[in-house]
């Protein structure tokens, strides 16, 4: 077997090096008006119909995740409290 440079280069490429990976913990659902929630059975309360984005366990890239809404939350910046030891 010869393995030649360009079939290697088409393997790295496929390869998204950097790029952050999360692991769904719930299936993620999204309806005709764009709303998007996550359930762990079926379609989410109250939707008639919804289109599957990603299963229990699939892995998506965070930025994926955050143009959802779901995941890690993120922290928002707080003022330092006074330090009122001395």
């Amino acid at each position: 077997m010869v393995i030649s440079h360009s079939s290697i280069s088409v393997g790295a490429n496929n390869l998204e090096k950097g790029k952050n990976m999360a692991i769904l913990k719930k299936d993620v659902y999204t309806n005709d008006a764009g709303e998007i929630k996550e359930t762990t059975g079926g379609l989410p309360k109250g939707w008639a119909k919804g289109k599957l984005l990603g299963k229990k366990g699939q892995e998506v890239s965070d930025a994926q995740a955050k143009e959802w809404g779901i995941g890690k939350a993120e922290k928002k910046a707080v003022a330092p409290k006074e330090n009122k030891s001395k």
